[in-house]
């Protein structure tokens, strides 16, 4: 892939982070579909969002690193973040909602941020320049 298309991934990419980091008191993906019911609104406005930053956040990924292999390991801990991490903060969150303690804030920063990507691409960069394959 040139290098041309690879810089439009990753400015398009950025900017939807970018957009989505910027519009996150906004619901919008509960106006898309529309709940009656607050917990389902909460439910579903996480989760998209959390899928929306993984999307766009190993998009970025390519755009960096456009081996296979890079964009696969970024895939698999998007996974787990997606089973380790967003399914505990539901637990957690909806279990006891009055709770709003250090853990559930650090889970919603790990969560609705994009850190697990943002912690690996300079992970991926000293692997690329530093070892060899």
């Amino acid at each position: 892939m040139s290098n041309k298309v690879r810089w439009i991934i990753g400015i398009l990419c950025l900017g939807g982070l970018v957009t989505i980091y910027l519009t996150q008191h906004i619901d919008w993906p509960a106006n898309i579909i529309y709940f009656n019911e607050s917990v389902y609104r909460f439910i579903w406005n996480r989760t998209a969002r959390f899928i929306a930053n993984d999307f766009l956040a190993i998009g970025l990924v390519y755009a960096l690193f456009p081996e296979r292999k890079y964009v696969l390991f970024a895939f698999w801990v998007q996974l787990a973040g997606l089973v380790f991490l967003l399914l505990p903060y539901f637990l957690l969150k909806l279990h006891y909602p009055n709770y709003n303690g250090p853990l559930i804030n650090f889970l919603h920063r790990i969560i609705l941020n994009p850190t697990l990507i943002l912690l690996i691409i300079p992970a991926f960069y000293w692997q690329k320049n530093n070892v060899t394959n």
